[in-house]
């Protein structure tokens, strides 16, 4: 009887740490959410993932695709719900949002790590910033330049270059609607409550020195320069082709791409269109021009970054997961891939080492157009922002509910659509800003 207990005993032994043992073989599963649904976007992340599990054997990454319109009701809800991912890539004023609910983990020491080996971009990573440490790690950037295709510039005005002015885009974009006798329009831009539209009227904004917030956190949005921000974008789109009031990213590019604009202040991300379909050199990007007297520039930049969950905290080993392939990513050479390989023009470094990686410049898109490459990177280390993160840090956390609220968006449609002057307008802005102003105490 006792030799049966103990041969029973020492079997479920055998069983018990053959199953912890076989639980340490198998890999981690990792997931996270991005919001890049294009398919060869996908395929661009499904590439670094395949390079780094193949380094990596004990880790398991899955992707999933959020798209950008279900993310901020789609991760709250994950939050009530406990069924978040591991981490997700976001914006910072995403990231404010998610603040908010103290569902973040900071990730200062990794990003001063990384800092310290590849030189971030200040005002890429100073938009994390917050009560001394950073809530996001900068893979990859977005910018937008005064894009341009410079035949038409010729044939309608009489040069190739670009306009350095906002009074020279506006007698370009006269010109060339004109002369054109309409079958091309002089600017893209669009006037529907949508992102896209917070997007553009931003660098409006920027070119006057106009901002939401001061340095403090307090709403400045009703102010003389905001007005001729709004004045200038209302002046403008009487040169945009009908309909544009209510466009949104797509209609920008198909009409870029079709010829139907001439300029238009947007992300220089028709390039592998240019390219692959139309065999064309027929696109570049030239600096946002300066505004009357001022000697700063301004354009909007998006940083795509890396948060990472409390509830990642309590997984064992996933913490220490993730953190590597983060890593890996801004690797420059895998950094190229979810840069120029992931959508040329579309996102570019973060990094300095990652700007001047041979991988980067090596891709054939970028080759042939170099020059908007290099128009963007100058304008990354510049003057690039984005509407309040001026000041190297979070000074109103309710910027996220703000931009979610497209509240810039519907000032600039209530101009366009003829309801309010730019003065009314302004103040209607401010007013709504109050609803979701939270200034952070100095």
């Amino acid at each position: 009887m006792k030799k049966g207990i103990l041969i029973l005993m020492v079997f479920t032994l055998v069983m018990v740490l053959g199953s912890i043992t076989f639980a340490q073989d198998q890999p981690l599963e990792i997931t996270f959410w991005h919001h890049e649904a294009p398919a060869h976007r996908v395929a661009a992340f499904q590439k670094v993932i395949d390079l780094f599990m193949k380094e990596n054997p004990n880790i398991n990454l899955k992707q999933e695709v959020v798209m950008w319109g279900d993310a901020w009701v789609k991760t709250l809800a994950a939050i009530e719900a406990n069924t978040l991912p591991d981490f997700q890539f976001g914006l910072p004023d995403f990231v404010t949002t998610m603040f908010k609910t103290g569902s973040l983990a900071p990730l200062t020491d990794l990003v001063k790590e990384i800092d310290e080996k590849y030189q971030i971009f200040p005002n890429q990573k100073n938009m994390y910033f917050y009560d001394g440490d950073y809530w996001g790690v900068p893979i990859m950037t977005m910018v937008m330049l005064m894009t341009y295709r410079p035949s038409f510039l010729e044939e309608y005005v009489g040069t190739t270059e670009p306009p350095k002015t906002w009074d020279e885009v506006l007698d370009y974009a006269k010109k060339i609607t004109e002369n054109s006798e309409e079958e091309v329009y002089g600017i893209g831009i669009g006037g529907a409550k949508n992102l896209m539209t917070d997007e553009q009227a931003y660098i409006f904004m920027a070119s006057t020195g106009a901002r939401f917030f001061d340095e403090n956190g307090n709403i400045t949005f009703n102010s003389p320069e905001t007005i001729e921000a709004l004045k200038l974008y209302n002046d403008l789109i009487k040169f945009a082709p009908p309909g544009a009031e209510a466009w949104s990213w797509g209609e920008i590019e198909l009409n870029i791409a079709a010829g139907t604009l001439a300029m238009s202040p947007y992300f220089p991300s028709v390039q592998k269109r240019f390219h692959e379909e139309f065999d064309s050199d027929d696109y570049n990007a030239a600096h946002i021009p300066f505004y009357k007297d001022r000697t700063e520039r301004g354009t909007i930049t998006y940083p795509n970054e890396v948060h990472l969950y409390k509830d990642t905290l309590e997984k064992p080993g996933h913490k220490e997961a993730v953190y590597d392939f983060v890593r890996f990513m801004m690797r420059p050479d895998v950094n190229a891939i979810l840069t120029s390989g992931q959508e040329p023009g579309g996102f570019f470094p973060t990094s300095v080492a990652a700007s001047q990686a041979k991988e980067y410049w090596d891709d054939p898109i970028v080759k042939r157009f170099e020059n908007a490459h290099k128009i963007a990177m100058e304008a990354l280390n510049d003057y690039a922002t984005l509407y309040g993160f001026e000041y190297g840090k979070w000074v109103n956390t309710g910027i996220g509910d703000i931009s979610g609220a497209d509240v810039l968006a519907d000032t600039v449609n209530k101009v366009v659509s003829g309801q309010m002057t730019p003065e009314e307008a302004a103040a209607y802005g401010a007013e709504l800003m109050t609803k979701y102003s939270a200034p952070i105490a100095q």
